[in-house]
């Protein structure tokens, strides 16, 4: 089976699942406040999802190292679909909070796997091109997400979207049952490899921390930045819609990018140079004294902290690479490919900044303001950009990118 029609399902697991993600948005709150839910539940609603994808991210991961990738993709996308249908009958509270807590464990088994496969069906000098691609799919389902599901909830009702969605899984979990997709050997090397060793390396630490900052400053934005906006400029629900929305397409369109960047001139200085630009870029949003430079800002921070996030990604399985040979070095034992278990460590590290995000920021927030929030991130990402700079080892040398599809 040719890698490319694997990667085009990977892509479209990760497209089905962030569209779920968005097209809830436009849809819950309403539906949940209609339950008699109050603003406090909504919130939980919400969180729900980070929640299931902080405590199942690592579990997959190990599940795709121990029993191959193949059963947890499958079982993700399975998933995803049955909590899609779900929502059909959570008339109550806690069964939406229950429907996206396990929403969120599905989603945890699809990214930790599917990360996991473009490491395994592509070399280092092609990894930061194909993450790329990965992630702008990822950027597309959140800007359609939104919008179909707004769409149909309006025009449909709001047992449509879950249908639609809940079909188009069913036939993709169909798809990769059917496919031949890579297994990765376990070895009996691989259960002696040192979770101390492993977890302290140096490379897998600072990407990893890269990642949860990353989340972070999304998790102070999403909740805070509204607010802030309706009380300077009395913009509401469609403009703050806009302005999110030219983000996630800013961030969509430069992720290939930024891979391809990093797969040249490795993945180092495009990570530092996106920690160190965001840093300089979001006390803009609070700074601006117009909309139109609000929006500019936004576009602007879509493609910084592209920068930070997608060379992270190819990064992490090189250093998995580089610290399960010096494990094996001497051993009679076939090298270990722990990518499951590496992006369940990053997944759970960005599941944990999105929940810390909103509980910092609010503090800062009630205490002082916005700017204060803001500028405070800035000096988390310089200190980021400079424990990086001075701790990363570069995984990949600078050279022209191979041809292979």
């Amino acid at each position: 089976m040719p890698a490319g029609y694997l990667f085009l399902l990977v892509n479209l697991a990760v497209f089905l699942d962030t569209v779920l993600y968005g097209i809830i948005v436009p849809i819950m709150p309403y539906y949940a406040t209609g339950a008699g839910a109050s603003t406090t539940e909504v919130g939980l609603i919400f969180a729900a999802l980070s929640a299931g994808l902080l405590l199942a991210s690592v579990p997959a991961g190990l599940a795709c190292d121990r029993y191959g990738y193949r059963p947890v993709m499958v079982l993700g996308m399975a998933g995803l679909t049955a909590t899609t249908l779900l929502f059909l009958i959570s008339h109550s509270v806690w069964l939406m909070i229950i429907s996206r807590l396990l929403q969120g464990a599905a989603a945890a088994a699809t990214w930790s796997a599917g990360l996991a496969l473009v490491a395994v069906l592509y070399p280092p000098q092609l990894r930061g091109q194909k993450m790329g691609l990965v992630m702008a799919t990822t950027g597309a389902g959140t800007i359609v997400g939104p919008v179909l599901g707004g769409t149909l909830y309006q025009f449909a009702g709001y047992a449509f979207p879950f249908l639609l969605m809940a079909g188009a899984g069913a036939l993709l979990t169909l798809l990769l049952w059917l496919s031949p997709l890579p297994g990765n050997n376990p070895s009996p090397g691989r259960e002696n490899m040192p979770w101390k060793q492993f977890l302290l390396d140096r490379n897998i630490f600072w990407g990893v921390l890269v990642t949860a900052a990353g989340s972070f400053g999304f998790g102070i934005l999403e909740p805070l930045l509204p607010i802030d906006l309706y009380h300077r400029f009395g913009l509401g629900s469609a403009g703050v819609g806009m302005l999110f929305g030219a983000l996630s397409l800013s961030y969509t369109l430069f992720q290939p990018l930024f891979g391809v960047l990093s797969d040249r001139l490795g993945r180092k200085p495009i990570i530092i140079a996106g920690l160190l630009t965001t840093a300089v870029t979001i006390p803009w949003l609070a700074l601006a004294p117009s909309l139109k430079m609000v929006a500019a800002t936004m576009v602007l921070l879509g493609l910084t902290t592209g920068a930070c996030s997608t060379p992270t990604l190819p990064l992490l399985a090189e250093s998995m690479d580089r610290a399960c040979s010096s494990q094996a070095a001497g051993k009679r034992i076939a090298r270990p490919h722990l990518y499951g278990t590496t992006y369940g460590i990053a997944n759970t590290a960005y599941s944990a900044g999105m929940l810390l995000g909103p509980l910092v920021g609010s503090f800062l927030v009630q205490h002082r303001d916005l700017l204060t929030a803001l500028l405070s991130y800035s000096v988390l990402l310089v200190a980021t950009a400079t424990g990086t700079l001075l701790q990363l080892q570069e995984t990949l040398k600078a050279g022209k990118i191979p041809s292979r599809s």
